[in-house]
């Protein structure tokens, strides 16, 4: 079972974080939130906030976003426009709702200013983690890194997604397997999506729970 609180977060960025998010809340009807967000232009919604959106029939928005696509605690200090982890917690609290499902930024310990990251945002929350890690060479040391890290934070690990974003190298064929038998936890695989509608995203969950 998957909790009806979760925090979702990557051992890298670009694992896919947002569309297994995304996937999640179009086929158990919750609610995702992505509340930081960099790399985002000028006017415009974050891409992850409105995939989500679109996914969960909220609203696209965060937090914070900042146009320039590195960590956030140097974006916000290059625009002189810091983020408190109590800024990001009344944030989510405001948006509470029966199912929720929050989305990190880049990988387990990215910096969100100089004085906290990601790990004591979600432990603030006190959600469950949900590692994703991408289909890849080099996949085994990233995940295992991350779930120990995570769970030496106090937090419970209930369950990594494997996300197969195409590409090819020897090791995607068995990757799933190796991780299985590595970690204590359960081990999903994602599929490659054709696309992102509503629909696909929760037959793409549906998927990877049946596997």
């Amino acid at each position: 079972m998957i909790p009806s609180m979760l925090f979702v977060t990557g051992t890298d960025t670009e694992v896919g974080k947002t569309v297994v998010t995304a996937a999640i809340a179009a086929a158990t009807g919750s609610l995702a939130l992505k509340p930081i967000a960099s790399g985002v232009a000028p006017g415009t919604v974050s891409e992850d906030a409105a995939l989500l959106a679109l996914a969960c029939g909220g609203v696209a928005e965060c937090a914070r976003t900042w146009v320039e696509p590195v960590s956030p605690h140097r974006a916000a200090e290059r625009n002189g426009d810091p983020v408190s982890l109590a800024l990001l917690l009344d944030w989510i609290n405001a948006r509470s709702a029966p199912k929720m499902l929050v989305e990190g930024v880049g990988g387990w310990r990215v910096p969100i200013s100089w004085d906290f990251g990601v790990p004591e945002l979600a432990q603030a929350l006190g959600f469950p983690v949900l590692v994703v890690a991408a289909n890849r060479l080099g996949v085994l040391n990233h995940t295992l890194l991350t779930v120990a890290a995570v769970q030496a934070s106090g937090l419970q690990v209930v369950g990594v997604v494997l996300n197969n974003l195409g590409g090819q190298d020897e090791s995607q064929a068995t990757n799933l397997e190796d991780l299985r038998r590595l970690l204590d936890v359960p081990v999903w695989d994602f599929p490659k999506l054709a696309g992102l509608s509503r629909a696909q995203l929760a037959a793409g969950w549906k998927a990877a729970r049946l596997g």
